[in-house]
């Protein structure tokens, strides 16, 4: 029996969990590939729409600097605010509530309007580089809990999903 890396046990989670994306990040060869499309979101309406890493770091970027829990020193992050990545997927369009699904399927539900207003960025870098799957990637949605105290408390550390898959609107 072969030995299977770590990394390539992830690879193989996050491929399946994909779906056509997993399928995009397999012939591309690495999901940590900051061009092979990596989310997907979509609406009840049927819209759809898959984005790579370059595709949000093309977004207008929000950075900040914080800890958390899992962030034992301060660093820093930066990637599209969820109301940045709500205007490019439909510009025009409002929804109530998101569903947030990382590669193990991991699930997050939440008011669309709520997160918005505490600020959430969908971090795809940190200390300037992309964040590989290793590391929280290829995005993870945060907040700015060292710039807003108020928010750092379990229920919003309880919304910081990473390795996110799949943004799903209603």
């Amino acid at each position: 029996m072969t030995a299977i890396s770590r990394r390539s046990a992830l690879f193989a989670i996050a491929a399946s969990a994909l779906g056509p994306i997993g399928s995009a990040a397999a012939r591309a060869g690495d999901i940590d590939d900051p061009a092979t499309d990596v989310l997907s979101v979509s609406d009840a309406s049927g819209r759809s729409a898959h984005y790579s890493r370059q595709d949000l770091a093309a977004l207008k970027q929000t950075r900040f600097e914080t800890k958390a829990p899992w962030i034992e020193e301060p660093a820093v992050v930066e990637g599209p605010s969820v109301a940045e990545l709500l205007r490019a997927f439909a510009p025009r369009a409002s929804y109530e509530a998101i569903a947030i699904t990382a590669l193990d399927d991991y699930l997050v539900k939440a008011d669309v309007a709520q997160i918005v207003a505490d600020d959430a960025v969908l971090a795809i870098r940190q200390g300037g580089a992309f964040l590989p799957v290793s590391k929280k990637g290829p995005a993870f949605l945060i907040f700015p809990f060292d710039d807003r105290p108020d928010l750092a408390d379990k229920p919003h550390f309880g919304l910081c999903i990473w390795q996110i898959a799949r943004i799903t609107l209603s």
